[in-house]
């Protein structure tokens, strides 16, 4: 991957061209390695069935993907997560690489994705589909962005939130992968790092783990992170507004791009920028 700006980059990447072996994507290639090795973008159906077989939450809840139909009157007259809320189907374009991410999160985050889904149905109830509150606005920017930070120690967060990149990103280089890991939840994420720029930047969760995490199999990462964020999600009410949420310029992670195997890529500034102090503010 080279550090490009975007530029079309959507029209430029087909699905055999890209590679979803390695580096951000290395999670996908584990779990989703059938489906990847399809010749062209696998149609709504086939991503339905693929899931479910592999997602007993999915099956369970009776979702499905279905081709987005632009002239539906029941999809512009419900918006689009009132459709899902009370129909169980998710509208997906064909051949398109946003839509295809989605599903994809969609099997790895069940439990939450029907949590965002249901918090968002629930203030369009009391507010209606105009109005868009803070959760609303936080809901989104995380379905989109956003990337479940889960970590062992309270020093690896403050680092993180305290924009300490050369140190979290190089000085404790070693820890990434064994006492704190990321998992990308934002679909458009996965749809950007297809041609990924200098810039790059996505918005951070944390989830305290216990050490004993990091043995799991990667499959039950998943699952157990999805229960703790649907939670947190739904009862404790972390994303009422996106003070939740912390800038996270997803090149300097570890093993996700390769230019970041030099310290001195962590000395751009202008992308690994520090934290603005309060006088910075006024």
């Amino acid at each position: 991957m080279s550090a490009v700006k975007p530029k079309k980059w959507l029209a430029d990447v087909s699905y055999q061209q890209a590679d979803l072996s390695t580096g951000i994507y290395q999670d996908l290639a584990v779990l989703y390695t059938d489906l990847l090795k399809l010749d062209n973008f696998p149609s709504p159906a086939q991503l339905s069935k693929q899931i479910a077989d592999k997602v007993p939450a999915f099956a369970i809840a009776q979702r499905q993907f279905v081709e987005q139909d632009e002239d539906s009157p029941e999809l512009a007259e419900l918006g689009y997560e009132g459709f899902i809320n009370q129909t169980g189907l998710i509208p997906t374009r064909k051949d398109n690489w946003h839509d295809f991410f989605n599903a994809l999160i969609w099997g790895l985050f069940p439990e939450s994705k029907q949590a965002i889904n249901q918090l968002h149905v629930a203030d369009i109830s009391e507010h209606g589909l105009k109005k868009r509150t803070k959760q609303r606005d936080a809901l989104t920017l995380f379905d989109e962005c956003g990337i479940i930070l889960a970590y062992t120690h309270d020093e690896q967060k403050n680092a993180l939130r305290n924009h300490m990149w050369m140190e979290s990103f190089w000085d404790k280089r070693s820890q990434w992968y064994q006492s704190i890991r990321p998992f990308v939840f934002g679909h458009a994420m996965y749809e950007m790092a297809l041609a990924p720029y200098i810039g790059l930047t996505a918005k951070a969760y944390f989830i305290k783990v216990a050490p004993s995490f990091f043995a799991e199999t990667l499959s039950n990462q998943y699952r157990i992170l999805d229960g703790l964020l649907a939670k947190e999600m739904r009862v404790d009410k972390t994303l009422s507004d996106n003070k939740k949420l912390s800038p996270l310029p997803i090149l300097g992670v570890p093993s996700w791009y390769k230019d970041n195997q030099q310290q001195n890529f962590y000395s751009n500034t202008n992308y690994f920028r520090p934290k603005r102090r309060v006088s910075d503010k006024v």
